[in-house]
């Protein structure tokens, strides 16, 4: 029986972040001194850095508000805005693929600045499979920011955050395939101690997870984007007429019902591009189109380029030239199995394209 406490449920938010999937991973560890500053020009992956000693601030492209970090900090920037790192906020600042070009980088650490306070960072940044069509990295804002002391900050996730810190800082054999493990549970970790915080419940999926009636129809879609939904039994989950549903739904989720639908269904077809054997149209059935053709035209639509494409640039990330850059396995190598989404049910008679 789900719970009327405002609260978001644990298997209601796992659907939604089992949906997260990234091509690679890259990382590197700064040891930096007083005074120092490098710039990250905007890209299409969420970066992270993790102050492990010393202090920093931190500026972002479209956040008036100065970050100031500590050791044991966090902060995400989930959509990749561009932003600047400095001990000092009138410290010059560089840009960090020229830093790592130069000669104070070395095996995956990178040391300069001007030999004053020394502050320590874990820097890195998970390229998704494909950002356009996910729902969640659209609901975030440009920087969350995890404080070490603060309560959201659980146990799971300290823990996370000390391994990820010792292992980067030790360098023993198989640092960089432990690395990027723990990265992707940090990432994770983070998203969820983000989302369950109530203070973060204004607008977006936090919000919409915590009405126990929009999250049924949330998770209903996530576990079942093939069937042929529309507002009416979508409302019907929810337990409300279709113009109430449709009006909470997009005041708290930022679009209507049938766009959530859509871009569920284009997530779910691109990882299974990418990831299985299956041809394009067992793919158009798994996400509910009878028609290839419409099938085709929706995907073009909502991620700009047409599902072979898609399949076809199917590859590893593209990293920072000399960081340390961990790709997963591309389908079809001897590594990589084809792989059918959770939830996924057999094709179903009712279908409709949107």
């Amino acid at each position: 029986m789900r719970k009327l406490t405002g609260s978001i449920e644990r298997d209601d938010l796992s659907d939604l972040l089992r949906t997260l999937r990234f091509r690679g991973a890259l990382f590197c560890r700064s040891e930096l001194s007083a005074p120092w500053g490098f710039s990250v020009r905007g890209r299409e992956f969420a970066t992270f850095h993790l102050v492990t000693r010393g202090v920093c601030c931190l500026d972002v492209d479209g956040v008036a508000d100065r970050l100031w970090l500590s050791r044991g900090d966090l902060v995400i920037l989930p959509a990749g805005n561009a932003h600047a790192v400095r001990d000092s906020p009138t410290s010059r600042v560089a840009r960090l693929e020229d830093l790592i070009a130069g000669p104070g980088f070395d095996r995956g650490t990178l040391r300069g600045g001007g030999g004053g306070r020394t502050t320590v960072l874990v820097c890195g940044g998970f390229q998704y499979e494909d950002r356009a069509s996910e729902p969640i990295v659209g609901s975030l804002p440009p920087v969350i920011h995890l404080r070490s002391r603060s309560r959201v900050v659980n146990n799971w996730l300290r823990l996370t955050m000390a391994f990820l810190s010792e292992e980067a800082e030790a360098g023993r054999p198989g640092a960089d395939a432990a690395v990027t493990r723990l990265a992707d549970l940090l990432f994770i970790e983070a998203l969820r101690a983000f989302l369950s915080s109530p203070g973060n419940s204004k607008r977006g999926l936090a919000a919409a997870l915590r009405d126990p009636r929009i999250a049924a129809a949330l998770v209903a879609v996530q576990r079942r984007p093939e069937f042929g939904w529309t507002v009416a039994t979508l409302a019907g989950h929810a337990a409300m007429s279709r113009t109430a549903f449709a009006v909470r739904f997009r005041a708290l989720v930022g679009e209507s019902p049938m766009s959530y639908v859509t871009r569920c269904r284009m997530n779910r077809a691109g990882e299974a591009l990418r990831s299985s054997n299956e041809t394009i149209a067992q793919v158009a059935d798994r996400v509910g189109y009878d028609s290839l053709a419409s099938f085709g035209r929706a995907f073009k639509r909502w991620t700009g380029r047409t599902p072979a494409a898609c399949r076809a640039s199917a590859g590893p990330a593209v990293a920072l030239t000399g960081a340390r850059s961990i790709a997963r396995p591309e389908p079809g190598s001897s590594r990589s199995r084809p792989q059918r989404s959770p939830g996924a049910a057999a094709p179903r008679r009712e279908r409709r394209s949107t």
